[in-house]
């Protein structure tokens, strides 16, 4: 865990060599850092970014840095759309029958309320339904290899109301649109490792804590200032990075599926408990994401 001046624990030494791993927005902030520290430790990684440059771009920083380059790949989507979600994790799918680590990281938090080409909010379409388009696809993958699935979650959670996910009836909230994202991407967790429970494969959730990342890059005016001052001041992306690596790499998480964890600690979750509402949710965006463009 963390020390008593903030300060992130020595990093991981396991031996990920053989290992495949897909890390989603992994072209800057704690993507980019888990890529980083997976490829360090011997894993070969799939960083996935909006554009193919800039999945290039990220590997090139990387290798600068002295990452190997055999050992990074990259893929491209647009997370908020469906059909490229679908599209990336069967390309993913194809070249990995066996994946050990799927670290869906990618998120956005929209200064405005935008509906997606299909019909979905903005954040609800990025940080919830490609989080379930990747591990529904690619499911067989991960338990092939009896491996790890890690969702970046958030202790900024709440606000989820079934009936209105996409903000038609209530007033859009940046921060509580984000905020539900968030409590969805727990619930979503638990009901999946129900589901992977004898397996092998595993799932958990991470929160990072505040980091210094571009999340509110879109933010504008007043606010958009003190949001870019506020996370200026936040842990480095490195430092966020590490519970994700943990949970995708340590041994200490051996067969440990269904937590949710900040600096190396399991912290409570006020929905673990609520199994039927978390399977409805569940259900209704395994309808979502399978349900044709109108």
């Amino acid at each position: 865990m963390s020390d008593i001046f903030g300060r992130p624990p020595r990093p991981l030494e396991v031996d990920l060599a053989g290992k495949l791993a897909v890390v989603t927005g992994a072209t800057s902030g704690i993507g980019k850092e888990a890529a980083w520290e997976l490829a360090r430790m011997g894993a070969r990684v799939t960083l996935v970014g909006r554009s193919l440059d800039k999945a290039r771009a990220a590997v090139d920083d990387l290798v600068a840095r002295g990452a190997v380059r055999d050992r990074l790949d990259v893929a491209a989507a647009d997370l908020a759309r469906r059909s490229a979600v679908r599209a990336l994790a069967d390309d993913l799918a194809a070249r990995h029958l066996r994946l050990d680590i799927l670290l869906n990281n990618a998120g956005c938090y929209p200064a405005r309320r935008t509906l997606t080409a299909d019909g979905f909010e903005e954040s609800w379409a990025t940080n919830t339904l490609a989080y379930e388009i990747l591990t529904t696809r690619l499911q067989a993958s991960v338990v092939a290899a009896r491996g790890r699935i890690v969702y970046v979650g958030s202790t900024q959670a709440g606000d989820l109301d079934a009936d209105d996910l996409d903000w038609t009836r209530r007033r859009w909230n940046g921060i509580r649109a984000y905020r539900q994202t968030k409590q969805a991407n727990r619930m979503l967790a638990w009901v999946w490792a129900t589901r992977l429970a004898g397996t092998g494969a595993t799932i958990n959730v991470a929160h990072p804590g505040g980091v210094n990342t571009n999340i509110s890059g879109r933010q504008t005016g007043f606010y958009g200032m003190l949001a870019k001052v506020a996370f200026k001041t936040q842990r480095t992306p490195a430092h966020g990075a590490d519970v994700l690596v943990w949970l995708a790499a340590s041994p200490d998480l051996a067969g440990k599926s269904g937590g949710f964890y900040k600096d190396r600690r399991e912290l409570t979750c006020r929905w673990k408990s609520e199994t039927s509402a978390n399977q409805r949710l569940w259900q209704r965006c395994q309808q979502q994401i399978l349900e044709p463009v109108a």
